[in-house]
């Protein structure tokens, strides 16, 4: 059967079922989840589709004013190599070796690929919309289903993935409806078996593990969150504690989560929790800032308030507590907001300029803050050697951080995206 027709059919059975949501808030109530054999066979199959075969092009980008992770330079020449990576960046003082393709981006501004530190993306037409807006690497969030997630990985010229474990939660817990029944036994029992749940989580290919932060509801207690953690160190592996209350984010603190995504949404940090930050093990915090006003705007319009996680930003920011941009996008019918993909994160970014960061500080926020708490160190900056993850956009975003919305072409691995290619 032609690729284009079993893609066809894999994408209808895809969007017959209903999704999952994020793994995330208050109470969710029942719903049905993704056929996830459908949207296995739809993603499998859009490797048959992609024109470009992963093939990174030898060629030196002219006349384009690199930002280097402080300022935005004079116009300079970037050499993309065969292996897709950053061969040289050649400044106005230094002569680049001449080469057969050559690409005059006129004046253009070029940033490294922007990176989505939290979303849920389940399909590739997600992952075509994130690449479109400049988004070449983004953490899956959750993975509820191993082989959908290894479907996702690896589609050479298309937005790049780290993935998180199953997450690490109670059967009593919120969350607990949004797992299917054929996976309720990874569910955390107790702390004595965090270092097999862990070690299960890393045997199924998780690059970090992901626990929930249920605090004052039910779930993980102190004492399993601090036995997960501690596993997951043993193992070599982060944790990315997710939780939007005042509650959940000290017992994160208390535990040494290595990160902290979402904002409370009930009271902002104080000093007692920036006191916590300044002795802990906590590297950096995702705020979801677009999540968090979704939720409001949509969700709890009348009784609810932005504000807490607003000024949780603009006082962990003024601590010098590391921000990472990242979004919680989703599309999924019934959840308590919806966050598109790609767009967002350009959203997020001013959002942050909003809370009290600089441009500058924000387009770091996208590239090399989280590329360094992630541990991708062949990312996040253009400089030689690193993956050629490259934007180009017209504007600078070091003064205007609205600019980063004008990508103008993307390179992922050193394959230039090109959408049409997906479909």
């Amino acid at each position: 059967m032609a690729p284009q027709l079993l893609y066809g059919i894999a994408l209808l059975q895809y969007f017959i079922g209903t999704a999952l949501s994020c793994q995330f808030h208050g109470d969710i109530g029942s719903r049905e989840f993704i056929n996830y054999d459908a949207a296995i066979a739809h993603n499998i199959a859009a490797r048959s589709l992609n024109k470009q075969n992963g093939t990174a092009e030898q060629m030196a980008i002219t006349n384009v004013r690199v930002f280097d992770g402080l300022v935005v330079g004079p116009p300079s020449t970037v050499i993309i190599t065969s292996s897709g990576r950053i061969g040289s960046v050649c400044r106005p003082s230094t002569a680049c070796p001449p080469l057969e393709h050559v690409f005059d981006a006129g004046g253009l501004t070029m940033i490294p690929g922007l990176m989505d530190s939290h979303a849920h993306p389940s399909n590739i037409s997600n992952l075509v919309s994130m690449a479109s807006n400049g988004v070449t690497t983004t953490a899956l969030a959750a993975c509820l289903n191993v082989e959908l997630c290894a479907s996702l990985r690896d589609h050479a010229g298309l937005t790049q993935l780290i993935v998180a474990s199953f997450q690490g939660t109670t059967a009593e817990s919120s969350t607990a409806a949004l797992v299917p029944a054929n996976e309720t036994f990874q569910f955390v029992q107790n702390a004595s078996e965090a270092p097999a749940w862990v070690a299960r989580q890393v045997a199924q290919g998780a690059d970090f593990v992901k626990l929930i932060g249920s605090a004052p509801g039910p779930g993980l207690t102190q004492d399993e969150q601090t036995a997960l953690v501690k596993a997951a160190h043993k193992s070599g592996k982060q944790v990315v504690l997710h939780t939007a209350s005042y509650a959940a984010y000290e017992q994160g603190l208390i535990t040494g989560a290595d990160q902290i995504h979402h904002a409370p949404l009930d009271v902002p940090v104080d000093d007692r929790l920036l006191s916590m930050f300044r002795r802990g093990a906590t590297k950096a915090v995702c705020p979801t800032l677009t999540m968090m006003r979704a939720i409001i705007q949509q969700a709890h319009p009348t009784n609810s308030s932005f504000a807490p996680a607003n000024a949780t930003v603009a006082r962990l920011h003024a601590a010098g507590v590391p921000i990472m941009a990242g979004t919680d996008a989703n599309a999924v019918p019934g959840v308590p907001a919806f966050v598109a993909f790609g767009t967002s994160l350009h959203d997020e970014l001013e959002n942050l300029v909003d809370a009290g960061l600089t441009p500058l500080q924000a387009l770091r926020a996208a590239t090399v803050v989280p590329a360094t708490v992630y541990g991708l160190h062949d990312r996040g900056m253009i400089v030689e050697g690193a993956r050629a993850d490259l934007v180009l956009i017209n504007g600078d975003p070091t003064v205007n951080i609205s600019t980063t919305r004008n990508v103008q072409r993307v390179w992922i691995g050193g394959v230039q995206f090109n959408a049409d290619n997906w479909k």
